[in-house]
Protein backbone atom coordinates (compact mmCIF):
# COMPACT_ATOMS: atom_id res chain seq x y z
CA UNK A 1 0.00 0.00 0.00
CA UNK A 2 1.11 3.68 -0.73
CA UNK A 3 0.12 6.68 0.80
CA UNK A 4 0.96 9.68 -0.75
CA UNK A 5 1.94 13.51 0.35
CA UNK A 6 2.24 16.43 -1.31
CA UNK A 7 6.14 16.78 0.01
CA UNK A 8 8.75 15.04 1.54
CA UNK A 9 8.61 17.06 4.66
CA UNK A 10 4.48 16.22 5.17
CA UNK A 11 5.40 12.18 3.93
CA UNK A 12 8.49 12.12 7.22
CA UNK A 13 6.92 14.53 10.04
CA UNK A 14 2.99 13.66 9.13
CA UNK A 15 3.23 10.17 7.50
CA UNK A 16 5.69 8.02 9.77
CA UNK A 17 4.69 9.63 13.19
CA UNK A 18 0.70 9.58 12.39
CA UNK A 19 1.03 5.75 10.86
CA UNK A 20 3.12 4.52 13.57
CA UNK A 21 0.93 6.14 16.43
CA UNK A 22 -2.06 4.39 14.80
CA UNK A 23 -0.51 1.17 14.22
CA UNK A 24 0.52 0.97 17.88
CA UNK A 25 -3.24 1.88 18.85
CA UNK A 26 -4.73 -0.89 16.94
CA UNK A 27 -1.81 -3.19 18.72
CA UNK A 28 -0.48 -3.95 15.02
CA UNK A 29 3.28 -4.73 15.13
CA UNK A 30 5.33 -2.83 12.37
CA UNK A 31 9.29 -2.63 11.26
CA UNK A 32 9.97 1.06 10.70
CA UNK A 33 12.60 2.25 8.14
CA UNK A 34 12.78 5.95 8.62
CA UNK A 35 15.11 6.42 5.58
CA UNK A 36 12.96 4.41 2.88
CA UNK A 37 9.60 5.97 4.65
CA UNK A 38 8.47 2.36 4.90
CA UNK A 39 6.44 0.23 7.66
CA UNK A 40 6.22 -3.39 6.99
CA UNK A 41 3.74 -4.95 9.12
CA UNK A 42 4.85 -8.89 9.27
CA UNK A 43 1.45 -10.20 11.07
CA UNK A 44 0.29 -9.43 7.32
CA UNK A 45 3.08 -9.67 5.67
CA UNK A 46 2.92 -5.81 3.70
CA UNK A 47 4.22 -3.12 3.33
CA UNK A 48 3.21 0.85 3.99
CA UNK A 49 5.46 3.41 1.38
CA UNK A 50 4.89 6.54 2.47
CA UNK A 51 5.37 8.46 -1.25
CA UNK A 52 5.38 12.28 -2.34
CA UNK A 53 3.85 13.54 -5.27
CA UNK A 54 5.36 16.61 -5.82
CA UNK A 55 7.24 15.45 -9.15
CA UNK A 56 4.05 13.32 -10.72
CA UNK A 57 6.42 12.18 -13.56
CA UNK A 58 8.50 10.26 -11.32
CA UNK A 59 5.72 8.13 -10.40
CA UNK A 60 6.40 5.08 -12.15
CA UNK A 61 7.97 1.84 -12.57
CA UNK A 62 5.95 -0.03 -9.27
CA UNK A 63 2.53 -1.63 -8.14
CA UNK A 64 0.69 -1.38 -5.44
CA UNK A 65 -2.75 -3.12 -4.13
CA UNK A 66 -4.18 -0.04 -2.68
CA UNK A 67 -3.43 4.08 -1.93
CA UNK A 68 -3.92 6.73 -0.30
CA UNK A 69 -4.08 10.38 -2.06
CA UNK A 70 -3.39 13.08 0.90
CA UNK A 71 -4.24 16.78 0.32
CA UNK A 72 -4.77 16.42 -3.33
CA UNK A 73 -7.06 19.43 -3.66
CA UNK A 74 -3.99 21.68 -2.89
CA UNK A 75 -3.13 21.65 -6.64
CA UNK A 76 -5.08 23.02 -9.19
CA UNK A 77 -7.41 21.20 -11.41
CA UNK A 78 -5.05 20.19 -14.65
CA UNK A 79 -2.04 19.42 -11.78
CA UNK A 80 -4.69 17.30 -9.38
CA UNK A 81 -6.45 15.38 -12.22
CA UNK A 82 -2.61 14.49 -13.73
CA UNK A 83 -0.94 13.07 -10.28
CA UNK A 84 -4.41 11.37 -10.33
CA UNK A 85 -3.94 9.46 -13.09
CA UNK A 86 -0.31 8.60 -12.01
CA UNK A 87 -0.66 7.16 -9.17
CA UNK A 88 -4.19 5.28 -10.65
CA UNK A 89 -1.90 3.52 -12.87
CA UNK A 90 -0.03 2.26 -10.02
CA UNK A 91 -2.83 0.79 -8.46
CA UNK A 92 -2.72 -2.33 -9.82
CA UNK A 93 -1.39 -5.29 -7.99
CA UNK A 94 -2.74 -8.58 -7.15
CA UNK A 95 -4.26 -8.54 -4.30
CA UNK A 96 -7.26 -10.39 -2.33
CA UNK A 97 -9.67 -7.78 -1.06
CA UNK A 98 -13.49 -8.16 -2.03
CA UNK A 99 -13.73 -4.89 -3.92
CA UNK A 100 -9.92 -5.63 -5.50
CA UNK A 101 -7.79 -2.44 -5.79
CA UNK A 102 -8.75 0.50 -4.09
CA UNK A 103 -7.80 4.43 -4.43
CA UNK A 104 -9.18 6.57 -2.21
CA UNK A 105 -8.12 10.44 -1.41
CA UNK A 106 -8.61 12.54 1.49
CA UNK A 107 -8.56 16.10 1.10
CA UNK A 108 -9.34 19.74 2.41
CA UNK A 109 -11.41 21.32 -0.42
CA UNK A 110 -8.64 24.18 -0.92
CA UNK A 111 -9.61 24.89 -4.53
CA UNK A 112 -13.73 25.32 -3.88
CA UNK A 113 -15.84 24.55 -6.71
CA UNK A 114 -12.91 25.19 -9.19
CA UNK A 115 -10.56 22.15 -8.14
CA UNK A 116 -10.53 18.94 -9.71
CA UNK A 117 -12.13 17.37 -6.38
CA UNK A 118 -15.18 19.23 -6.49
CA UNK A 119 -15.49 18.46 -10.12
CA UNK A 120 -15.02 14.45 -9.45
CA UNK A 121 -16.63 13.68 -6.39
CA UNK A 122 -17.82 17.47 -5.02
CA UNK A 123 -21.57 16.94 -6.15
CA UNK A 124 -21.36 13.13 -4.21
CA UNK A 125 -21.32 11.64 -8.16
CA UNK A 126 -19.73 8.79 -9.30
CA UNK A 127 -20.78 6.80 -6.54
CA UNK A 128 -22.46 4.13 -9.29
CA UNK A 129 -18.45 3.82 -10.65
CA UNK A 130 -17.56 2.58 -7.32
CA UNK A 131 -17.19 5.60 -5.54
CA UNK A 132 -18.04 6.44 -1.97
CA UNK A 133 -18.59 9.82 -0.56
CA UNK A 134 -17.40 11.16 2.70
CA UNK A 135 -17.96 14.54 4.30
CA UNK A 136 -16.82 14.89 8.01
CA UNK A 137 -16.35 18.45 9.12
CA UNK A 138 -13.68 18.91 12.22
CA UNK A 139 -16.02 19.31 15.02
CA UNK A 140 -17.10 15.40 14.61
CA UNK A 141 -13.64 14.53 15.43
CA UNK A 142 -13.67 13.43 19.28
CA UNK A 143 -10.45 13.57 19.40
CA UNK A 144 -9.29 16.98 18.46
CA UNK A 145 -8.51 19.31 21.61
CA UNK A 146 -10.87 21.49 22.80
CA UNK A 147 -11.40 24.82 21.07
CA UNK A 148 -9.19 23.50 18.05
CA UNK A 149 -12.46 24.12 15.56
CA UNK A 150 -12.81 27.86 17.54
CA UNK A 151 -8.66 28.34 16.50
CA UNK A 152 -9.18 27.77 12.95
CA UNK A 153 -12.31 30.62 12.96
CA UNK A 154 -10.11 33.06 14.23
CA UNK A 155 -7.05 31.87 11.75
CA UNK A 156 -9.18 32.03 8.61
CA UNK A 157 -11.56 34.60 6.59
CA UNK A 158 -15.38 33.03 7.38
CA UNK A 159 -15.24 31.41 3.35
CA UNK A 160 -12.65 29.80 4.52
CA UNK A 161 -13.16 29.06 7.55
CA UNK A 162 -16.75 27.01 6.22
CA UNK A 163 -14.13 24.92 4.11
CA UNK A 164 -11.62 23.88 6.60
CA UNK A 165 -14.09 23.59 9.46
CA UNK A 166 -17.15 22.14 7.72
CA UNK A 167 -15.67 20.31 4.67
CA UNK A 168 -17.86 22.80 2.88
CA UNK A 169 -17.43 23.28 -1.21
CA UNK A 170 -16.91 26.70 -1.63
CA UNK A 171 -16.78 29.64 -4.24
CA UNK A 172 -13.84 32.08 -4.69
CA UNK A 173 -14.41 32.61 -8.57
CA UNK A 174 -17.53 34.74 -6.97
CA UNK A 175 -15.07 36.93 -5.03
CA UNK A 176 -12.88 39.22 -5.30
CA UNK A 177 -9.18 37.12 -3.96
CA UNK A 178 -9.01 39.54 -1.32
CA UNK A 179 -12.66 39.93 -0.98
CA UNK A 180 -12.54 41.08 2.94
CA UNK A 181 -10.60 44.25 2.36
CA UNK A 182 -12.04 47.39 2.58
CA UNK A 183 -10.49 50.80 1.56
CA UNK A 184 -12.16 52.82 4.24
CA UNK A 185 -12.65 49.64 7.33
CA UNK A 186 -8.84 49.23 6.72
CA UNK A 187 -7.32 52.34 6.60
CA UNK A 188 -4.87 54.45 8.87
CA UNK A 189 -2.87 57.60 8.36
CA UNK A 190 0.28 55.86 10.10
CA UNK A 191 3.53 56.91 8.80
CA UNK A 192 6.93 55.90 9.36
CA UNK A 193 8.54 57.86 12.37
CA UNK A 194 11.48 58.10 14.24
CA UNK A 195 10.25 55.86 16.63
CA UNK A 196 10.12 52.90 14.20
CA UNK A 197 13.61 51.02 14.56
CA UNK A 198 12.69 47.83 12.34
CA UNK A 199 10.54 48.09 8.39
CA UNK A 200 9.82 45.12 6.69
CA UNK A 201 10.08 45.11 3.08
CA UNK A 202 8.10 42.82 0.33
CA UNK A 203 9.52 42.41 -2.99
CA UNK A 204 8.44 40.71 -6.14
CA UNK A 205 11.21 40.42 -8.56
CA UNK A 206 10.76 41.34 -12.16
CA UNK A 207 12.71 43.04 -14.70
CA UNK A 208 11.41 46.89 -15.02
CA UNK A 209 9.10 46.42 -12.50
CA UNK A 210 10.01 44.89 -8.61
CA UNK A 211 7.32 46.02 -6.95
CA UNK A 212 7.85 46.85 -2.62
CA UNK A 213 5.78 47.78 0.04
CA UNK A 214 7.17 48.73 3.40
CA UNK A 215 5.13 46.93 6.26
CA UNK A 216 5.84 48.20 10.37
CA UNK A 217 4.34 45.85 12.90
CA UNK A 218 1.97 47.68 15.57
CA UNK A 219 0.50 45.35 18.09
CA UNK A 220 1.29 42.41 16.19
CA UNK A 221 -0.50 43.63 13.54
CA UNK A 222 0.95 44.91 9.58
CA UNK A 223 0.59 48.14 8.95
CA UNK A 224 1.83 48.86 4.99
CA UNK A 225 3.25 52.35 5.03
CA UNK A 226 4.97 53.15 1.78
CA UNK A 227 5.57 51.37 -1.87
CA UNK A 228 7.84 51.77 -4.28
CA UNK A 229 9.10 50.26 -7.56
CA UNK A 230 12.65 49.70 -8.64
CA UNK A 231 13.76 48.77 -12.15
CA UNK A 232 15.84 45.35 -11.13
CA UNK A 233 17.55 43.99 -7.91
CA UNK A 234 20.30 46.31 -7.87
CA UNK A 235 17.91 49.72 -8.55
CA UNK A 236 15.70 47.72 -5.23
CA UNK A 237 18.67 47.99 -2.98
CA UNK A 238 18.97 51.38 -3.91
CA UNK A 239 15.85 52.01 -2.90
CA UNK A 240 16.66 51.07 0.34
CA UNK A 241 18.92 54.02 1.06
CA UNK A 242 15.59 55.90 1.82
CA UNK A 243 15.14 53.89 5.06
CA UNK A 244 19.02 53.96 5.94
CA UNK A 245 18.52 55.34 9.51
CA UNK A 246 16.03 51.87 9.86
CA UNK A 247 16.94 47.70 10.52
CA UNK A 248 15.49 46.57 7.45
CA UNK A 249 14.19 43.03 6.56
CA UNK A 250 13.38 41.99 3.40
CA UNK A 251 10.87 38.93 2.21
CA UNK A 252 11.24 38.42 -1.58
CA UNK A 253 10.06 35.48 -3.70
CA UNK A 254 11.39 32.72 -2.89
CA UNK A 255 12.23 31.69 -6.48
CA UNK A 256 14.71 34.85 -6.30
CA UNK A 257 17.20 32.61 -4.46
CA UNK A 258 17.48 31.01 -8.22
CA UNK A 259 16.67 33.93 -10.46
CA UNK A 260 18.59 36.75 -11.92
CA UNK A 261 17.39 39.88 -13.08
CA UNK A 262 20.98 41.64 -14.62
CA UNK A 263 23.98 39.67 -12.99
CA UNK A 264 25.64 36.48 -12.24
CA UNK A 265 24.63 36.61 -8.52
CA UNK A 266 20.89 35.94 -7.69
CA UNK A 267 18.53 38.00 -6.59
CA UNK A 268 18.49 36.85 -3.11
CA UNK A 269 22.33 37.20 -3.20
CA UNK A 270 22.44 40.58 -3.87
CA UNK A 271 20.41 41.97 -1.24
CA UNK A 272 22.25 39.96 1.68
CA UNK A 273 25.48 40.84 -0.09
CA UNK A 274 24.62 44.71 0.81
CA UNK A 275 23.71 43.45 4.29
CA UNK A 276 20.69 43.19 4.21
CA UNK A 277 18.67 40.64 6.43
CA UNK A 278 16.57 38.07 4.46
CA UNK A 279 14.27 36.68 5.86
CA UNK A 280 12.71 33.93 3.05
CA UNK A 281 11.54 30.04 2.83
CA UNK A 282 13.22 27.62 0.61
CA UNK A 283 10.31 27.80 -1.60
CA UNK A 284 7.18 29.49 -1.48
CA UNK A 285 3.88 28.61 0.56
CA UNK A 286 1.16 27.36 -1.76
CA UNK A 287 -0.44 30.40 -3.29
CA UNK A 288 -3.81 29.18 -1.61
CA UNK A 289 -2.10 29.93 1.80
CA UNK A 290 -0.47 32.77 1.26
CA UNK A 291 -4.22 34.09 0.18
CA UNK A 292 -5.40 32.82 3.81
CA UNK A 293 -3.27 34.25 5.49
CA UNK A 294 -3.97 37.91 4.09
CA UNK A 295 -7.41 37.28 4.34
CA UNK A 296 -7.23 35.99 7.55
CA UNK A 297 -5.79 38.94 9.22
CA UNK A 298 -8.18 41.19 6.49
CA UNK A 299 -11.07 39.43 8.32
CA UNK A 300 -10.30 40.05 11.91
CA UNK A 301 -9.31 43.60 10.92
CA UNK A 302 -5.61 43.26 11.94
CA UNK A 303 -3.91 44.83 8.59
CA UNK A 304 -4.19 48.29 8.21
CA UNK A 305 -2.79 50.04 5.42
CA UNK A 306 -2.27 54.12 4.67
CA UNK A 307 -4.09 53.83 1.35
CA UNK A 308 -2.46 57.53 0.31
CA UNK A 309 0.98 55.83 0.87
CA UNK A 310 -0.27 52.98 -1.21
CA UNK A 311 -2.06 53.44 -3.76
CA UNK A 312 -1.13 50.70 -5.85
CA UNK A 313 -1.38 47.78 -3.41
CA UNK A 314 -4.96 49.40 -2.49
CA UNK A 315 -5.88 49.10 -5.78
CA UNK A 316 -4.39 45.24 -6.03
CA UNK A 317 -6.37 44.57 -2.87
CA UNK A 318 -9.43 45.70 -4.47
CA UNK A 319 -9.73 44.68 -7.82
CA UNK A 320 -7.53 40.95 -8.41
CA UNK A 321 -9.83 38.66 -9.25
CA UNK A 322 -9.73 34.99 -10.39
CA UNK A 323 -9.46 33.38 -13.73
CA UNK A 324 -11.36 30.89 -15.42
CA UNK A 325 -9.12 28.44 -13.98
CA UNK A 326 -9.83 29.64 -10.37
CA UNK A 327 -6.29 30.90 -10.22
CA UNK A 328 -5.30 34.38 -9.35
CA UNK A 329 -5.12 36.83 -12.03
CA UNK A 330 -1.92 37.33 -13.59
CA UNK A 331 -0.40 40.17 -16.11
CA UNK A 332 2.06 39.76 -18.29
CA UNK A 333 3.47 43.34 -18.46
CA UNK A 334 5.16 44.92 -15.18
CA UNK A 335 4.55 46.54 -12.58
CA UNK A 336 1.03 45.06 -12.41
CA UNK A 337 -1.59 44.42 -9.75
CA UNK A 338 -0.34 40.46 -8.86
CA UNK A 339 2.62 42.63 -8.31
CA UNK A 340 1.60 44.12 -5.67
CA UNK A 341 -0.92 41.78 -4.24
CA UNK A 342 2.29 39.26 -4.45
CA UNK A 343 5.52 41.42 -2.78
CA UNK A 344 2.77 41.87 0.38
CA UNK A 345 2.32 38.42 0.53
CA UNK A 346 5.19 36.66 0.84
CA UNK A 347 5.96 39.31 3.93
CA UNK A 348 2.50 38.11 5.35
CA UNK A 349 2.67 34.63 4.72
CA UNK A 350 6.16 34.23 6.56
CA UNK A 351 5.16 36.56 9.53
CA UNK A 352 1.56 35.60 9.81
CA UNK A 353 1.26 32.06 8.33
CA UNK A 354 -2.03 30.00 9.29
CA UNK A 355 -1.80 26.82 10.55
CA UNK A 356 -3.44 24.39 7.85
CA UNK A 357 -6.51 22.31 9.40
CA UNK A 358 -6.78 18.60 9.76
CA UNK A 359 -8.43 17.22 7.35
CA UNK A 360 -11.68 17.38 7.26
CA UNK A 361 -13.26 16.08 3.88
CA UNK A 362 -12.65 12.48 2.62
CA UNK A 363 -13.00 11.39 -0.51
CA UNK A 364 -12.77 7.20 -1.03
CA UNK A 365 -13.06 4.74 -3.61
CA UNK A 366 -13.67 1.25 -2.66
Amino acid sequence: MSHFFPSYRLAKRRGLNGTSKYLRLLGIDYVLNKSDLTLHLPAFGSTIFLETYHDPDAIVSFEVAHAVVDELDTLTKDQAAYVWQKITERVRQTCNHPAGNTLGCVTTPDQGTTGFCFETWGTGGNVDSGYHYIKAGTRSNKFLPEGYADQIAKNYDPVMAEAFIDGGWVSFTKNKVYHFFNRERHHTNRVISGDDKILHIGVDFNIGGCCSNSFIIDNNNPVAVDEFTSYDTRDFVNNLNRYKDKKVIVYPDASGGASRTNSSLSDIEIIRQDGYQVNVNSVNPYVRDRINAYNGLLSHDRFRINTDKCPNLTNALETQGYDKKGDPEKWDTHPAIDDWADNSGYFIAYKFPVARGLTQTHIGGI
